[in-house]
């Protein structure tokens, strides 16, 4: 690496980010920014020949999306990291399969949230439809502000793609994003619980969507992570630890399926293999998989410790963040890698 730190792009590539791509990353629209970041491995050297990578790499990435799409650590930082330091090159840097792959870990991540917050999505959804026939009640006003919350985070990363793809390639400033939005998870949920903060998961309002939304739209960033800024807002608006996990997992929801349907929207002509379709659909039940484990996780912890409010949940999350983004900075500024 060079000495100015910076990654050298592969290629033009098309906006697909939630956390970051998150709409988890890529950041994914990262909503996940996305795992474009993989795919570029973060600036390694592209590799002559049509190779396919081994399953295992399918698997692992697919694992580390899912997983680090609800856990507040950022999933475009990680897919951009862990690429580069391993050395992973998807697909020999073809484009078209490279969406596909992203396609198809978006639909699993979608699915495994989704099937852990079903309950939560049909209660919602009943609600709105009532709503769109004349029967508007509490539920309804809930589940057009979590529609409404998507909005930002959509409008910039579409208007924004470009710049967001340059941002994505300098580790430095990963590090100070997940460092410095680590801290501010942390410090959010410590004045809250000073601040006795209570709101139960039924007073979410618009003016919540709009707060709230607009911190997502930060998610485009890789190594902000869109579930943690979203619960750092939402806990300075007040809301408990539990609701407003429920919340930014529900908010991530519009941006995951935007996401996916974006990347497919934007697919050439491809035409996988039908090794290239196992690792597609490998991929994706393993983000499926992870997702699921992901949301329950951290819906279990902050229930755990909604009882026990002095101990902040997030003290772990912000010193992994503040360690990783330290051996970021080491191995950019020394030139390891």
């Amino acid at each position: 690496m060079s000495g100015d730190a910076r990654l050298p792009r592969r290629r033009s590539r098309r906006f697909s980010g939630i956390d970051a791509p998150g709409l988890g990353r890529r950041p994914s629209l990262r909503p996940t920014p996305s795992l474009e970041a993989a795919h570029r491995s973060f600036g390694g050297e592209r590799r002559l020949g049509a190779a396919v990578p081994d399953p295992a790499v399918a698997i692992l990435l697919g694992l580390l999306q899912g997983l680090t799409e609800f856990f507040p650590i950022s999933s475009s930082a990680h897919l951009e990291v862990v690429p580069w330091l391993a050395g992973w090159d998807l697909f020999d840097g073809d484009s078209e399969l490279e969406n596909a792959f992203d396609v198809a870990v978006h639909v699993g991540t979608l699915a495994g949230a989704a099937l852990f917050l079903r309950a939560d999505i049909a209660r919602y959804a009943a609600a709105l439809w009532r709503g769109i026939r004349g029967r508007a009640e509490r539920d309804t006003l809930i589940a057009a502000s979590l529609a409404l919350s998507a909005v930002p985070a959509a409008v910039v990363g579409v208007a924004l793609e470009g710049r967001l793809l340059d941002f994505a390639e300098q580790p430095l400033l990963i590090a100070a994003l997940l460092a410095g939005f680590g801290w501010l998870l942390w410090r959010s949920d410590v004045a809250a619980h000073r601040r006795g903060a209570q709101r139960p998961q039924d007073s979410y309002r618009v003016r919540d969507a709009l707060g709230m939304g607009l911190a997502q739209a930060t998610a485009l960033l890789p190594g902000v992570s869109r579930s943690g800024v979203t619960i750092t807002a939402g806990r300075w608006l007040g809301f408990d630890r539990a609701a407003v996990a429920r919340l930014a997992f529900l908010m991530s929801l519009p941006l995951i399926a935007g996401a996916g349907v974006y990347r497919f929207a934007t697919l050439g002509d491809a035409a996988p293999t039908s090794t290239e379709l196992w690792l597609f659909i490998v991929g994706g039940l393993a983000a499926a998989v992870s997702s699921w484990a992901g949301v329950a996780a951290m819906v279990w912890l902050l229930d755990r410790t909604g009882r026990r409010p002095q101990r902040s949940p997030f003290a772990l999350f912000a010193g992994y963040r503040l360690a990783l983004a330290a051996a970021v900075a080491v191995v950019a500024v020394s030139g390891l890698r």
